[in-house]
């Protein structure tokens, strides 16, 4: 039986921000090439929360790349991707109405989610497991036993929802049910059937 939701911010309860959608944004603020442009380092540290402060990512590259880049030029361009994803929201919403918890599993910089707090973009879920915050990213197996552990439930009372295959795999592995998001519609057909077989719910 499934107990809990877990979901993935970008590319699932929004779209855009898919995989790629970082270096996207930062290739077109510091006019380089996203093949090219250097921020992997940086990246891995910061979504983890372990980079400093906010402005020490755009410090560092605007030395890299000889620009003026600030934290609210990235944060006005990175916002302007996302689009919330109104039939998985109501799909989280119809969980919870049937009993189901819903939390979320994301990895993102902490100057983002700041905002998508203010905003009210994770209103409703609980737990909220950021990378961030938790020192931990997708795909590390670390991030997801805390989020089994904040919820307090097995591994097979778990769902998890993300758009990218390497940041299933390990839920799979931990044996945590997971759907592979391609399209908000397919999302919630298949979050449907899985909760109807599992759970003989059919939720409307």
């Amino acid at each position: 039986m499934i107990k809990a939701v877990l979901f993935d911010f970008g590319g699932v309860l929004t779209i855009g921000g898919k995989t790629g959608y970082i270096g996207k944004i930062l290739a077109e603020l510091y006019k380089v090439d996203q093949k090219t442009i250097e921020y992997g380092d940086l990246h891995y540290l910061f979504r983890r929360g372990k980079g400093g402060e906010d402005d020490a990512l755009f410090e560092t590259l605007n030395k890299r790349y000889n620009a003026n880049v600030t934290k609210d030029m990235f944060l006005k361009r990175a916002h302007q991707d996302l689009v919330a994803a109104p039939e998985v929201y109501e799909l989280a919403k119809t969980l919870r109405e049937y009993g189901i918890r819903t939390g979320l599993l994301s990895n993102i910089f902490s100057m983002q989610a700041e905002v998508f707090r203010k905003e009210g973009w994770y209103d409703g879920f609980d737990p909220i497991v950021l990378s961030c915050e938790s020192g931990y990213a997708k795909p590390d197996k670390e991030l997801y036993q805390i989020a089994i552990d904040r919820l307090g439930l097995k591994p097979d009372e778990i769902l998890f929802i993300d758009d990218q295959e390497k940041c299933t795999n390990p839920a799979d592995a931990m044996g945590i049910h997971t759907i592979l998001a391609t399209s908000p519609k397919q999302t919630v057909d298949d979050t449907k059937a899985l909760i109807l077989k599992l759970n003989g719910i059919d939720i409307t």
